[in-house]
């Protein structure tokens, strides 16, 4: 596999998955918001965006994945507050993310280092590693791996990668999990942190928000 190839083409149909004017904005405060470990209200992004409410709630509702609460507060768009396979740890805040590649790119998103405590899908094993805003470090087992999918054009982001991209053990034990999924790319962990970078540098041009850059983040 090309991997400059294919991340250009994972970063851009990741882009093209929600093309809603704005909404590299309103997903990067989102996380930023859903970091700090409680729901966020639609009505404190809008204030903090300057957009009408109903727009926040047209685009959170057109995002088809996002979780909500009872009342009407989100609680979960790729980092979420209700527990999947992937523990995502900032400032002794347990929090979670709907995939193994959220893991990758969120941390420089959100300006915050990560430990992270996943599985191996395959045999179970754990996997955990820290993520820095721009490193990633203590990889255990040394040669984790990271199942990519190119997804289809959709809203439903969640069912159309999240769903397929796990942690595994080794790239070998990736790919034999991989020969009984379509359209499979299995990459040591290194390259798909290659790839969150890339992932997240596009959304963070793409946003007009200022970054957070405190020094006391990390």
């Amino acid at each position: 596999m090309n991997l400059a190839h294919y991340t250009a083409e994972l970063v851009e149909r990741l882009t093209m998955a929600n093309q809603l004017q704005g909404f590299a904005d309103l997903f990067v405060l989102l996380l930023r918001e859903l970091s700090n470990g409680a729901p966020v209200s639609p009505a404190a992004l809008a204030l903090a965006l300057d957009w009408p409410v109903g727009r926040v709630i047209a685009a959170l509702e057109r995002a088809v994945s996002t979780e909500w609460d009872d009342d009407g507060n989100v609680v979960g768009y790729g980092l979420t507050l209700r527990e999947t396979a992937h523990a995502f740890e900032i400032d002794g805040r347990r929090l979670y993310t709907w995939c193994a590649f959220d893991t990758l790119f969120f941390p420089a998103l959100i300006d915050r280092t990560a430990h992270v405590v996943s599985r191996c899908a395959v045999t179970g094993v754990p996997v955990s590693l820290t993520i820095t805003p721009t490193v990633m470090q203590d990889v255990a087992p040394a040669g984790a791996a990271v199942s990519l999918i190119l997804p289809q054009d959709t809203p439903d982001i969640r069912a159309a990668f999240c769903c397929h991209v796990h942690f595994f053990a080794s790239v070998a034990t990736g790919q034999k999990w991989a020969a009984t999924h379509h359209g499979i790319e299995v990459v040591s962990v290194e390259d798909a942190f290659a790839v969150g970078r890339e992932r997240a540098e596009r959304l963070l041009r793409a946003a007009c928000l200022r970054h957070p850059g405190s020094a006391d983040h990390a």
